[in-house]
């Protein structure tokens, strides 16, 4: 939600609707990025081991989802503004695209401070 805010505030992208901004954050970061990518591949692994590869598969999504919605989807649309430094709307999205390999990551890291007990004190 914080990088969909950001968007908003630089005007980066605009959506077609407020309902894809919803699915946005539910379905692509919560579901598919979160729990799909994040949790049932990093979820039970040591985060070394599988740091590369849960970057590799959010990436791999994000560039997947980014080319469906130039090409097909339309969901939303990229502003005039440069992205840094990057001007052509295919190239926005795949760097966008790239950048969604972050997110299992950051899934997996919050999900591992959560859910990890306080150190016993005595």
């Amino acid at each position: 939600m914080g990088v969909e805010t950001l968007a908003r505030l630089f005007d980066l992208w605009r959506y077609r609707s407020p309902l894809f901004v919803a699915v946005n954050i539910l379905v692509m970061f919560g579901l598919v990025q979160g729990y799909g990518v994040g949790w049932v591949i990093g979820g039970r692994h040591a985060m070394s081991g599988i740091f590369p590869v849960l970057f590799m598969v959010g990436a791999v999504i994000g560039i997947l989802v980014e080319g469906l919605n130039e090409f097909w989807l339309h969901a939303w649309s990229w502003s005039e503004r440069p992205l840094l430094g990057i001007a052509r709307p295919i190239d926005k999205a795949a760097f966008v695209g790239f950048t969604w390999g972050f997110a299992p990551l950051a899934v997996v890291l919050l999900a591992r401070l959560i859910m990890t007990p306080p150190p016993v004190r005595l």
